[in-house]
């Protein structure tokens, strides 16, 4: 009888050694897929504080670039905007 178990062992070993290593696997896969979710998520935040930087700096580029606040800035100098229209300026073809 002890015989007989033994028999059922050794041929079904394979199989059991063919599902423990299955069973590895599904873990490992399940580690994996887990370090690429949170590696995908940290990057999503890194996308999203870098966005929040690109408006951030695109709105006050915009602001700095109005007439109004380039005016501001070059009075300080001692710039003024002309008053008289510009002149055209024409070339003789000899």
């Amino acid at each position: 009888m002890n015989n007989n178990r033994l028999d059922i062992i050794t041929k079904n070993l394979t199989l059991l050694v063919f599902i423990a290593f299955l069973g590895v696997l599904y873990i490992a896969n399940v580690h994996i897929a887990e370090r690429k979710m949170l590696k995908i998520e940290k990057l999503e935040k890194e996308v999203q504080t870098v966005k929040y930087r690109y408006l951030d700096v695109k709105q006050s580029i915009h602001y700095t670039s109005m007439p109004s606040e380039i005016e501001k800035k070059v009075e300080s100098k001692g710039l003024k905007q002309g008053t008289e229209s510009p002149k055209v300026l024409k070339l003789n073809k000899s």
